[in-house]
């Protein structure tokens, strides 16, 4: 019983060593199209001087380009990235102050930012399936919005951008011939990447968020 146990046991470790892939590491790059989701907001300035809505606008393009590695062992893969992200998305800022002409602007906001996601999934032949998490961290951010405010306010304006966000990503790949792989992944948000502005020292509170559709391509070392 004892050999038959130690002979099944052999066996496993083989077979798994036989279809395990560690520390496969490559490059990889693509584009995304994100958006900066805002809830439609009415807000005005210290004494209702001045009146504005805020709300989101059109997609913008991104890129991204960094690392990524993966383990395999049977179907079942872990994949974790390092990544330079670059995302944008517009804002329209609408002066209501003279509700009788309203002056509407279209502004960008545009991150760069590191992103560190881990894909988790199960491997059918050459196709993919895989979601979990992934942190981001702004390195600099250039904000029209607050800009534009700081323009027609004449004051000054501060962006409450958070320094680090946590969301999901959940998406499909491919392999080609064990030396590329393509992905296109959904990446949602779980906490805010902005709170609002600061107008003259006074917070006026908006969600900002940053989600995307990320197509990418990636090349085994």
């Amino acid at each position: 019983m004892k050999k038959l146990a130690f002979l099944i046991s052999t066996l496993m470790v083989v077979s798994l060593a036989a279809n395990a892939q560690f520390l496969r590491f490559g490059v990889k790059g693509g584009v995304s199209s994100s958006t900066v989701k805002i809830d439609r907001t009415t807000f005005s300035t210290v004494g209702d001087a001045q009146s504005f809505v805020v709300e989101q606008g059109n997609s913008k393009l991104g890129l991204h380009l960094g690392l990524f590695g993966r383990i395999q062992i049977l179907g079942f893969y872990v994949q974790p990235e390092f990544l330079f992200t670059q995302s944008k998305g517009e804002v329209i800022l609408t002066d209501v102050t003279n509700q009788a002409s309203p002056v509407k602007s279209l502004r960008e906001q545009k991150f760069n930012k590191f992103d560190i996601p881990v894909m988790v999934g199960w491997k059918f032949g050459p196709a993919r399936l895989g979601l979990g998490p992934v942190a981001s961290f702004v390195l600099s951010e250039k904000d029209g919005l607050k800009d534009k405010l700081a323009d027609i306010t004449d004051q000054t304006v501060k962006s409450n951008f958070n320094g680090a966000t946590f969301g999901y990503q959940i998406g499909a790949g491919l392999d080609i011939l064990k030396f590329a792989t393509l992905d296109i992944k959904y990446e949602g948000n779980l906490s805010k990447l902005g709170e609002g502005v600061n107008i003259a020292g006074k917070p006026y509170k908006f969600d900002q968020r940053n989600p995307q559709w990320i197509f990418s391509l990636g090349i085994f070392f």
